[in-house]
């Protein structure tokens, strides 16, 4: 059966992230060659920089006092997240989108580049009743309109589709899923699973399932694509799975937006986003966020050493060694796609 998605009975509700007491979990629709993989360890996240671009694109979406969620920067001043992290569960109501402000690149209380919602979209289906569900998951997007054209400064990235063709490649090792965002327990730093390993599909492919661990907090953050050299937005994290089995997460892809697949109104509302399915646009130079990942590549370098890979000790001279053992064009010079390729050869 493809395309089904079922699980055990609603534990509890926090803050907006589904938690599951489930006596069982039936994913269906596995992709080739899933069954195969050996299982990735849950729980396990990298600490990022999220002044550097592509994790500054990412922030912290903080909801009047009330608790905060991830959410993406897809353009100049439009924000990708789910639309229960804008639903008052204590008050009942959603909040004002004067409630609601974005931090881009938080990290440690740094508040540099930032703005509050001008107003928001969300499905409209979506019943707070439910909460965050299985009920609820098609529905489960919001899209914000900032006050202020913060990309400019913190970069954005732009959408990719989570076809079949992408999560073939994901099966077979030549393109990566990874989720960041700021998780509970380390609110006020951004972390990272670097290789998530998708375990099937729901509601006919809108949704996925992948076995990274997410945590209260990380609503709405996104599923990242690495493949061909960039990084794009394929989902965004609406259920967070507690299973006797392990963790699981559930996402709900960008094909909501599509028209032709999707959801008309989440389609019609994507299309006021100027160049949403575009790759993105680092940070402007000369503002307070890096157009390029340095930390995160030094410590990428860092790890493959001990496959053949060169020290940090050089940076020019390290990528220029890893690019040769690559067999890639040997530039010596640190960019987004370099952070991709080191991301597919550590994880190959």
């Amino acid at each position: 059966m493809a395309g089904c998605f079922s699980s055990g009975r609603l534990a509890r509700l926090r803050r907006g992230v589904l938690w599951l007491a489930a006596a069982a979990i039936v994913v269906c629709g596995f992709m080739p060659g899933a069954a195969a993989q050996s299982p990735a360890p849950v729980g396990k996240r990298s600490e990022l920089n999220a002044m550097e671009y592509p994790w500054s694109a990412i922030g912290r979406l903080n909801a009047g006092g009330h608790g905060h969620c991830t959410g993406t920067l897809i353009s100049e001043r439009h924000v990708l997240t789910a639309a229960h992290c804008l639903y008052d569960f204590l008050e009942g109501r959603w909040f004002s989108p004067s409630e609601l402000h974005f931090v881009a690149g938080y990290q440690r209380d740094r508040y540099l580049i930032h703005a509050p919602a001008l107003t928001y979209d969300h499905g409209l289906g979506f019943d707070p009743r439910a909460g965050a569900s299985e009920a609820n998951a098609m529905s489960d997007w919001a899209i914000l309109t900032l006050t202020e054209p913060i990309g400019r400064q913190a970069g954005w990235l732009g959408l990719g589709r989570a076809d079949d063709a992408l999560l073939a490649r994901v099966a077979a090792g030549s393109a990566r899923l990874l989720q960041a965002g700021y998780r509970r327990g380390r609110a006020n730093i951004m972390t990272a699973s670097f290789d998530c390993r998708v375990l099937g599909r729901f509601h006919d492919g809108l949704g996925l399932v992948h076995d990274c661990a997410v945590q209260e907090g990380d609503s709405g953050s996104p599923l990242l694509a690495v493949v061909d050299g960039t990084v794009r937005v394929v989902g965004l994290h609406v259920i967070s799975l507690e299973a006797e089995q392990g963790a699981a997460a559930g996402v709900l892809t960008t094909a909501i937006f599509d028209p032709s697949r999707g959801s008309a109104q989440a389609a019609t509302t994507l299309a006021g986003v100027r160049g949403a399915w575009r790759p993105g646009e680092p940070p402007a130079p000369g503002g307070p966020a890096s157009a390029v990942p340095l930390k995160t590549i030094d410590r990428l370098l860092d790890r493959l050493a001990k496959v053949g890979g060169p020290t940090r000790e050089d940076r020019r001279a390290a990528i220029a060694a890893f690019q040769a053992w690559r067999g890639l064009a040997v530039t010596g010079t640190p960019s987004v796609a370099l952070l991709a390729q080191l991301i597919q050869a550590e994880h190959r």
